[in-house]
């Protein structure tokens, strides 16, 4: 196996119970080898997220969010992605070794990579463009509540 130490990792939000990003995550340690890693979903509202966040140390890898953290995270962070910065939310914060012993954060945003790539495919199955492609002029709805919609 090539998981080495383990490390930490979970998707935080308010409620969460219902999210199967762990069984995903899980099966993705396994397929990969990562022996001792592990990912939660762990029930954090946007008042606790400051503390939750400040007491990360070296065991954590990362961390996924859920809104409303997905914007309340951002003056918790050390870095910024561009995107991420330009979309104003950050749906993903990576966990890195700091010099002064404190962890060094990154936040960054997947979901406009996620949702670009889902309809560039869809468009190439329904006989549109290829990805990459301009599509050809049609109308469409998206529908949704959510920050990606």
């Amino acid at each position: 196996m090539t998981g080495g130490a383990g490390r930490r990792a979970a998707v935080l939000g308010h409620p969460i119970g219902h999210s199967l990003s762990p069984v995903l995550h899980r099966a993705a340690y396994r397929a990969l080898g990562l022996d001792g890693w592990s990912y939660d979903a762990v029930d954090v509202t946007e008042e606790q997220l400051p503390a939750f966040v400040g007491d990360l140390d070296a065991t954590w890898a990362g961390l996924s969010l859920t809104m409303p953290l997905k914007q309340t995270v951002l003056p918790l962070l050390d870095h910024v992605e561009p995107l991420a910065g330009v979309v104003g939310a950050v749906n993903t914060v990576l966990v890195q070794a700091g010099g002064s012993g404190r962890p060094v954060l990154t936040g960054a945003n997947t979901d406009v990579h996620g949702i670009v790539a889902a309809l560039s495919e869809g468009l190439a199955a329904a006989g549109g463009a290829a990805p990459g492609e301009r599509p050809p002029a049609r109308s469409a709805v998206v529908l949704g509540a959510g920050a990606t919609a």
